[in-house]
């Protein structure tokens, strides 16, 4: 195989689907820093503007520590949710590219379950290391 040939498409499809993840979890993404920003007062941004700060400033001093576990919470959601996102990997996916999802869903649909149990496996792993990762963040921020 010539890679000048394949590394286009293989590009191409790369970005598709990195294209396909940002609109498919652009909404987990958005609610969640949509109510970040509205448990901030409004007086405090004005508060930092009036004694100085510019947009960058007010951003950085204000709304990030307010928002970091938000934003947080944002993040490994979508993250969770890329790694069992199927239908849109296995259509747009790059050549020679497996995920864990791709991976057990193609052992799963040879019926050969003894090679589908591993990954699968390591789906709900990833998973399930995000939550205990979220869990004591919020532990943390809140004692």
């Amino acid at each position: 195989m010539d890679l000048a040939k394949i590394w286009p498409a293989a590009v191409n499809a790369a970005a598709g689907l990195v294209l396909a993840y940002v609109v498919r979890f652009f909404a987990i993404a958005q609610g969640a820093t949509d109510a970040a920003f509205g448990r901030i007062p409004p007086s405090l941004p004005m508060a930092a503007r009036s004694l100085g700060r510019g947009i960058g400033g007010t951003l950085g001093a204000v709304y990030l520590p307010l928002m970091r576990g938000s934003i947080g919470t944002a993040l490994l959601l979508v993250f969770v949710d890329c790694v069992k996102e199927l239908p849109a990997t296995l259509l747009l996916r790059p050549f020679n590219y497996e995920t864990l999802a791709t991976r057990a869903h193609e052992k799963a649909s040879l019926e050969n379950l003894a090679e589908t149990a591993p990954p699968a496996l390591l789906v709900i792993a990833v998973g399930l290391a995000a939550v205990v990762i979220l869990a004591r963040a919020n532990l943390r921020d809140r004692g």
